[in-house]
């Protein structure tokens, strides 16, 4: 990490002694909770309180000009509503400290592989009904924004398709005509490269071939599965349209490995690679 960037920790010394840290590997940032170590492997209160307390204080820092953007490790859920956290996750908190509106950019930078949610994390039942034709037409915009800003001066996009064969033409499904075409035709009257509604499948083998630059998902699992098949865990999630860079790893928190040597570090590299890279 120190080759992109100065790293400094946030959290409480606690837990960052128990993972092995010293004061020769980064400077630490104490949350001042006072609290002991939750135990390894299980949601808690006390790792929900610990967890949103670094997130918070991160996030501090970077405001008051102290670091120039965040790296989050993954949260659970599960934790912050136990510790009493009124919001649900990152993605939550981010939008009512900076009162901005966030999307969710999912991606494996080493493979050229960019790709945005047009939904959160919500049941699979619920995407069809939470699809918005103006919701979808910016999002396009931000993926074609986020990649000019990392160097790629026309980005070639696709809107991925809901139902299987791109809805064949009305057989297995209506929001292709209903929703997504208008949503696309409005991309290109705004001179973004938008094509599509393309079959998902389709999609996916241009974007990994080089034809495409980025693609617009639909939901969770239209991203995910595809870049982690492909990519392996070195998938970065990037929180656009706030003020400063905020990234983490792509993966969930890993209760099963937390307190053996098995973890991989790639996806948090992976993740400071591209905060850096935004930051500079």
């Amino acid at each position: 990490m120190r080759r992109v960037c100065r790293p400094v920790l946030v959290g409480e010394p606690s837990v960052w002694k128990r993972a092995g840290w010293s004061p020769a590997l980064a400077p630490l940032v104490d949350t001042g909770l006072g609290l002991k170590p939750p135990p390894w492997g299980a949601p808690s209160a006390d790792g929900g309180r610990a967890s949103f307390a670094a997130v918070r204080l991160g996030v501090r820092l970077v405001r008051e000009g102290a670091a120039a953007g965040v790296v989050t490790a993954p949260v659970s859920k599960l934790a912050w509503r136990r510790a009493g956290v009124s919001c649900r996750d990152h993605t939550e908190f981010l939008e009512k400290e900076t009162g901005c509106a966030t999307r969710m950019i999912l991606a494996a930078p080493a493979s050229r592989l960019w790709t945005i949610c047009a939904t959160r994390h919500i049941p699979l039942a619920r995407v069809a009904r939470s699809l918005d034709r103006r919701e979808l037409a910016a999002c396009a915009g931000a993926l074609d924004q986020a990649l000019k800003r990392l160097g790629c001066r026309r980005p070639r996009l696709a809107l991925c398709a809901l139902n299987p064969h791109g809805g064949e033409e009305g057989l297995m499904g209506s929001e292709e005509a209903r929703l997504l075409e208008p949503a696309a035709r409005a991309s290109r009257r705004a001179r973004i490269a938008l094509a599509g509604p393309l079959p998902a499948d389709t999609a996916w083998r241009w974007h990994c071939s080089g034809r495409l630059d980025g693609l617009v998902c639909l939901y969770h699992d239209q991203a995910m599965i595809p870049l982690k098949v492909a990519a392996g865990l070195e998938i970065v999630n990037w929180t656009v349209g706030i003020p400063f860079p905020r990234t983490s790893p792509g993966h969930g928190t890993g209760f099963d490995l937390a307190g053996s040597r098995k973890p991989d570090p790639s996806p948090t590299l992976a993740a400071a690679r591209l905060a850096a890279r935004l930051a500079a």
